[in-house]
């Protein structure tokens, strides 16, 4: 990880750009590299390493939150809350916010058209062709899950894939339509995954570079959101393929010491292990101190890391810190207790002490990614959260500084968009639904056992686990199923608000979506946020004001138009 994180900040010194007016973040490279420094092999791969440099800066990152989070409902306002993000949670958002600035994903795809335009014309003699396919796959990835963010944020984007390397080319350009880029995107990637490695030379490089699993993971989210069932079990399938492969080259390294159960009706889910054999006796959190705490885990198909000093952006602010007397201090989000509420089916799921931590009658302290370690016993019952001083049920250890890697893509994430891609296909003409239900069915169950520590030969004798028949009578009730379990596994992880968005484009209306988020809303905003949700392009951000003014071949988001003009006439 060391030597990733040194050639990434090399990439970026020899990348140094300068700005074009500040659009889109296109700017032409200096002279000096496009002359002298496309010469070998190292050069590429410098270039390569700065785009995922980009892609890590704390702007990128804050964006992910912000994007696929903060107008869900799983957050509230904290303590300290920015007026820029309590406009966002609030859904009081103007093209002036700076959360709607996108140009540094744009600067990470100028990268990596960067590495395609010049990566063919090295001509180094130690530079294979199957280098050069495996590295233009990772730039093509890289361009893809950037423009992924922005078309889910904005709905329709300005598309380029040439790089600008010189002052002739049109910055200038309009937006392309949502499904077009979309179709691009997973034209792009289907061409390129035969080339991704499917592992590197080192370990952590695994999770924090991209590989074949995460671009079958990004192509089976880009299915999902597209419509084509089949399309996205397939590479869901692929997914678990390549990690059936790992858990055995692991089980037969580690043998009775590997903490990698099988889970689902035919034992074909690898996953880690929540519940572990302590001194003391059967504890959960081992999955978590693994998944959130080390980082690079079994589990992860694509991580940014951090450390080395590199404080994570946003997790301290903005999530929970730890005081100097060992206490914990809310930050400028926090987790809604009404979401809490509805959520958790019980108190025996894992993720209910690992991603919350419960006021009396406050909002919740956030804590998932706070964490380093965790361990704590149900086995004499259910944990009160809200009074763990001194607490020998529960232990936790939390980093000094916040350094967690960001996970992007992770297995249980794509195990669930099979089994919401397996819903939807039930609802097709000539589909056994019952099939299709217990399919995905299985899927969820897998996942909600894991965090319930179900393991082989035990588990906790008061956790209720999921009933088959109190979900089975409709695709609604099947579907539900899926977005909740999605919403336990993944809480405050980036998705919830992307999960919100898909459902309504697919349902053409946002009836479900102003449901889960209404509580959000005092009732003094509440109407004017519903009359907004009515309309599907409320879903998205507006466009900067600012590159509006530069580009007059942008379209502002035409709720947006309406809200700036209400506020001006104010």
């Amino acid at each position: 990880m060391k030597k990733i994180k040194s050639l990434a900040c090399i990439a970026l010194v020899g990348l140094s750009v300068s700005s074009c007016k500040d659009f889109l973040t296109l700017m032409p490279l200096n002279d000096i590299v496009l002359e002298n420094f496309w010469t070998d092999m190292n050069d590429v791969e410098s270039v390569l390493l700065g785009s995922y440099a980009a892609l890590e800066s704390s702007d990128c990152v804050m964006r992910m939150l912000v994007w696929g989070e903060m107008r869900s409902d799983n957050v509230v306002k904290g303590s300290g809350t920015p007026e820029t993000i309590e406009q966002i949670l609030e859904d009081d958002i103007l093209s002036t916010n700076d959360y709607v600035k996108y140009k540094c994903f744009y600067d990470v795809i100028n990268r990596a058209n960067t590495v395609l335009h010049f990566a063919k014309e090295v001509e180094d003699p130690n530079y294979s062709p199957g280098e050069l396919a495996a590295n233009e796959a990772e730039a093509t990835a890289l361009r893809c899950l950037s423009y992924w963010y922005l078309i889910r944020a904005y709905k329709d984007v300005p598309y380029v894939t040439e790089p600008s390397i010189d002052d002739t080319r049109d910055f200038f350009i309009g937006q392309s339509p949502f499904d077009s880029i979309l179709n691009c995107l997973i034209t792009d990637l289907e061409s390129v995954k035969k080339y991704a490695p499917n592992k590197y030379p080192t370990e952590l490089a695994n999770t924090s570079r991209i590989t074949r699993a995460t671009i079958y993971a990004m192509l089976a989210d880009m299915y999902l959101w597209r419509g084509d069932w089949d399309k996205c079990i397939e590479n869901c399938d692929s997914v678990t393929s390549r990690k059936m492969v790992e858990y055995k080259e692991i089980l037969h390294d580690e043998g009775t010491s590997c903490m990698i159960d099988l889970y689902g009706k035919n034992a074909d889910i690898p996953l880690l292990r929540e519940m572990f054999q302590s001194s003391s006796g059967p504890r959960l959190g081992y999955a978590y101190s693994e998944i959130f705490g080390s980082g690079n885990s079994f589990e992860t198909l694509f991580e940014l890391p951090f450390g080395q000093g590199v404080e994570h952006p946003f997790v301290k602010k903005y999530y929970c810190d730890k005081t100097q007397t060992g206490g914990y201090s809310g930050g400028y989000l926090k987790g809604s207790k009404m979401a809490s509420k509805d959520i958790w089916i019980q108190k025996y799921d894992g993720r209910y002490y690992q991603d919350i931590r419960s006021a009396q009658s406050d909002d919740d302290f956030i804590v998932k990614y706070v964490y380093e370690t965790l361990e704590y016993d149900l086995t004499s019952g259910t944990i009160d959260m809200t009074n763990l001083s001194n607490n020998k049920k529960f232990k936790a250890t939390q980093r000094n500084n916040s350094e967690p890697n960001w996970i992007i893509y992770r297995y249980t994430d794509v195990l669930l968009m099979k089994a919401e891609a397996l819903v939807m296909k039930a609802k097709d003409d000539g589909v056994d639904q019952d099939s299709c239900f217990k399919a995905a069915f299985d899927l969820v169950d897998a996942v909600n056992k894991r965090a319930l520590g179900k393991y082989s030969g035990g588990g906790y004798s008061g956790a209720d686990y999921l009933d088959y028949n109190k979900y089975s009578l409709s695709v609604d009730a099947m579907e539900e199923l899926v977005l909740d379990e999605r919403r336990r596994e993944l809480m405050f992880e980036g998705k919830r608000w992307f999960d919100l968005t898909r459902k309504s484009m697919r349902d053409g209306n946002t009836s479900y979506m102003w449901k889960k988020i209404q509580n959000k809303f005092d009732s003094s905003s509440s109407n004017a946020v519903r009359i907004k949700m009515t309309d599907l392009n409320a879903l998205y951000f507006p466009i900067y004001k600012d590159e509006i003014k530069i580009n007059n071949k942008l379209k502002q988001n035409p709720v947006y138009v309406e809200d700036e003009f209400i506020k001006k006439a104010e």
